[in-house]
């Protein structure tokens, strides 16, 4: 792989680690579920010309309405609005450790409903990951607030979800765009969560202030638009076991960035536990072919 397409890997995984402390920021100005779903419909509008660029027409199939609007569904509307909704509860660092754990969903339900074999160092990177989101969230706590093992549980629900949306990317769009995928799924997923927004947070209300526009338009446009941009090009031209073991970067880019710019304390559990997932993803990785992993970091967040 060039040096050039390295450097720009790391760099989509530091926008998307820091999308977290932004989300944390942003929950303070606008409802969770109606941030999400501006945030990926304006992400949607920013990518829609590229896609019709690398399509060469103005829309999809008209077959491919329904296969699109059911990955939507679950990638954007439930995984998105658990993000959003988990993230209000829980601190951003853990968030994007328990939502990345989403590869190790991903490897189990590909094995179990795509019938796909599961190696022995994947079986190892599950072991690995299952037990470092174990350190991370520490259910032992007893100061633990209720509201926190809400989060935790909806965005473990995320996470499932998201895996179980991977599954259903490489097997019913084996042969389009992934960016185009990436564009209409989230256009109308996030016009489903803007309704359910609408009726479970009392309107669509928008903030009209400098910290909420700024996260925002961050999240719009450098995570869902210009990140999935440059991921889904370099992943056309190389095999996806060379990229998506990146992607492990990001909930280590996430606790960091939030320790850093939030000030949320770095615990011994914390940092053992996202060592031990960032293994997990990375075995999990290694014991995978490139054919087995050639839809599993094209829906990535």
């Amino acid at each position: 792989m060039k040096a050039k397409d390295i450097y720009l890997l790391v760099l989509v995984t530091f926008i998307w680690g820091l999308s977290y402390p932004a989300m944390k920021i942003g929950t303070n100005y606008l409802p969770p579920l109606a941030f999400g779903a501006w945030r990926f419909f304006l992400g949607a509008l920013c990518l829609y010309p590229l896609a019709v660029k690398r399509q060469g027409r103005f829309w999809h199939e008209r077959q491919d309405f329904w296969p699109l609007l059911l990955l939507g569904f679950l990638q954007t509307t439930i995984m998105g609005g658990a993000l959003h909704f988990g993230i209000s509860l829980v601190k951003s660092g853990i968030t994007s450790v328990v939502l990345y754990s989403y590869p190790f969903f991903f490897t189990f339900l590909a094995c179990l409903l795509l019938k796909e074999s599961l190696a022995w160092k994947q079986a190892a990177g599950l072991f690995m990951g299952f037990a470092g989101l174990i350190l991370v969230v520490d259910p032992w706590q007893v100061h633990l607030a209720r509201a926190e093992f809400l989060g935790i549980g909806v965005l473990l629900g995320g996470a499932i979800v998201w895996g179980l949306a991977t599954v259903y990317l490489k097997a019913a769009f084996k042969k389009h765009d992934k960016l185009a995928v990436t564009t209409y799924q989230m256009l109308y997923g996030s016009v489903a969560l803007l309704l359910i927004s609408a009726l479970a947070e009392h309107g669509l209300h928008f903030s009209w202030t400098l910290p909420s526009l700024g996260t925002i338009f961050y999240l719009a446009i450098l995570t869902s638009a210009l990140g999935f941009a440059i991921l889904l090009t370099i992943q056309a031209r190389y095999p996806a076991s060379q990229t998506s073991v990146y992607l492990f970067l990001v909930p280590v880019f996430g606790v960091l960035s939030s320790t850093l710019l939030l000030g949320e304390r770095l615990t011994l559990n914390l940092i053992l536990g996202l060592a031990l997932v960032a293994a997990g993803i990375i075995t999990v990785n290694l014991g995978a072919s490139a054919r087995d992993k050639a839809g599993f970091a094209s829906s990535g967040k």
